[in-house]
């Protein structure tokens, strides 16, 4: 029976161990995750919430996707996909910046310890059921993606979870066995593709005196994009008020190529799986 307009969730709640997170039917966002330190000191933020993240929006919306996907960019965590970057036409299809299923309004349930989360995808035959699970210091991410058509669907996929800046003031990032890059000084801006392949970053953050560690599928995400917006950038969309450092694992390069989605291929009637995992562990 198909659920009405006015029964489906906005948001879903939920707490479980030192973690507590919301998620939003929109585009399925993380809206917030916070940890309890277990040294004292109350709940943390973890994730970027951008100055007007709470304000309320209205009908009115800028033409080209790119530009209003910035304009109202609340930070969090968001899954990119059938493709990541610039908005594209493929096969007569345009794709938004940052792909259609960050724009598309998701279907919620809540379940013990977390939140499911599915959505049927219009310009690509792709169902996606996301479930998210919080237990003790970690949550883990686990996605589901059905082809649904009748040809192999090829597409790009990238997680966009988006870390509070201040947090990490002093920070390093290490990718696997890699040297530590250290997280640049506000206000700065840096951008970097880096090899994802051994599926594991842990941050050191001092501020907080945790380690931050992520994990994921290299062989699926061979590559992690490193976006830092520490209040760099004075004109739109961010005004100089955005502090974010965001470690990102893609399926492929920043700015793939332009006459495909990516370069995951999921055949007729299978699914490809994949999960995401960040762990908080006291001492930097």
């Amino acid at each position: 029976m198909r659920v009405p307009e006015t029964d489906r969730m906005e948001r879903v709640e939920v707490a479980a161990g030192r973690l507590s997170a919301v998620v939003e039917a929109e585009g399925a966002r993380m809206a917030s995750l916070r940890w309890t330190d277990p040294r004292g000191g109350g709940e943390r933020e973890l994730l970027l919430r951008t100055p007007w993240s709470d304000d309320p929006d209205g009908p009115w919306s800028m033409p080209v996707s790119s530009h209003e996907w910035h304009r109202r960019y609340r930070g969090g965590w968001h899954v990119l996909l059938p493709r990541a970057g610039d908005p594209v036409a493929i096969d007569g299809i345009e794709q938004p910046f940052h792909g259609e299923a960050a724009w598309r309004v998701w279907r919620l349930a809540t379940v013990p310890g977390g939140c499911d989360a599915t959505v049927l995808l219009r310009t690509v035959p792709l169902r996606l059921e996301r479930r998210v699970r919080l237990e003790g210091s970690t949550v883990r991410v686990i996605q589901d993606v059905r082809n649904e058509g009748p040809e192999p669907v090829a597409f790009g996929w990238l997680e966009h979870p988006a870390l509070d800046g201040p947090l990490l003031e002093g920070a390093t990032v290490r990718l696997g066995d890699g040297e530590p890059v250290a997280v640049v000084d506000a206000p700065q801006t840096s951008f970097a593709d880096l090899d994802g392949r051994q599926g594991v970053c842990r941050i050191s953050a001092p501020v907080l005196g945790v380690t931050i560690e992520m994990r994921w599928d290299g062989a699926l995400f061979p590559r992690t994009h490193l976006w830092q917006e520490r209040r760099g950038t004075a004109g739109f969309p961010w005004w100089g008020g955005v502090d974010a450092v965001g470690v990102e694992p893609s399926s492929d390069r920043f700015r793939p190529s332009a006459d495909q989605l990516g370069s995951l291929v999921v055949d007729p009637g299978a699914t490809l799986s994949a999960a995401f995992e960040i762990s908080v562990t006291p001492g930097a």
